[in-house]
């Protein structure tokens, strides 16, 4: 059952697994994404106990990878005790990212001066560690891209995902050019979400990631019941079906685009 040497085989790329809403069944929730064929479950902190109880999963279980990061909704000045700490897990052998980071100006539980600094912050912690980013964005894409576009522009070797992605088509294709990657989850599914369906069919499928942000955003026809890694393959199905190709070659390229971004196997 968990074979996955013909290669055919699923990266769900954000997952929260690390938050109580898996605290009841977490282990069953790992053997069904097992059983659908996921082979590698990332798993991103949002701040320092989230990032240490993910780095402890990917201890315990082979299938769970993590990231370090303070995501931007988390109103945390990065001191330098917070740094040393985030630098250290950022070396661990199971840290594959710099993550969950970004910028959110739909809430305000951080303001928006601090959420540049920690992001700034972030980046120059990715750069050091040659780790790639995952970026949250909402409501701030016209402040965070030019800061990404320089940061991508200054080091060859800087490179991340813009996780999530609710933008248009435009947006993605400034993201693209610039060498970042997409990440899909369950929102294309949605049928109020036509403009992510847009985005969804242009972006280069060499460019996307596939994730499900569980325990969020679950996909049709899962709605109203809580996410969870196993439905990765209910996304792919999907953008197989918008995009008019077979759902092998949908869990070929995304699989293929994750392990070379994350240096996951």
């Amino acid at each position: 059952m968990n074979d996955f040497h013909d290669g055919s085989y699923w990266i769900d790329t954000h997952c929260h697994l690390n938050l109580d809403a898996f605290d009841g069944d977490r282990d069953a929730v790992i053997e069904r994404s097992l059983e659908a064929r996921v082979r590698r479950i990332l798993i991103p902190g949002i701040d320092l106990e989230t990032t240490i109880e993910a780095k402890e999963m990917a201890a315990q279980r082979a299938v769970i990878s993590f990231a370090a990061g303070i995501h931007p909704n988390t109103n945390l000045a990065i001191d330098a005790s917070l740094l040393t700490d985030l630098e250290r897990m950022a070396r661990d052998e199971n840290c594959a990212a710099i993550g969950e980071i970004g910028l959110d100006f739909y809430w305000d539980e951080c303001p928006k001066d601090r959420q540049e600094e920690n992001l700034r912050i972030q980046l120059d912690l990715a750069e050091r560690s040659d780790l790639p980013v995952i970026l949250h964005c909402r409501d701030a894409f016209e402040t965070l891209f030019p800061i990404m576009r320089e940061w991508v522009g200054r080091n060859g070797r800087n490179r991340g995902v813009f996780h999530a992605f609710d933008g248009n088509a435009d947006q993605a294709r400034l993201v693209v050019d610039a060498g970042f990657y997409v990440g899909i989850g369950g929102a294309v599914t949605f049928k109020n979400k036509n403009d992510r369906r847009d985005m969804a069919k242009y972006v280069p499928l060499e460019r996307i990631l596939l994730e499900t942000d569980a325990p969020y955003l679950t996909p049709v026809p899962f709605r109203g019941k809580r996410n969870e890694p196993a439905h990765i393959a209910r996304i792919g199905a999907f953008l197989a079906e918008l995009r008019g190709v077979p759902v092998a070659e949908i869990q070929r390229q995304t699989t293929a685009n994750a392990n070379k971004l994350f240096s996951i196997r």
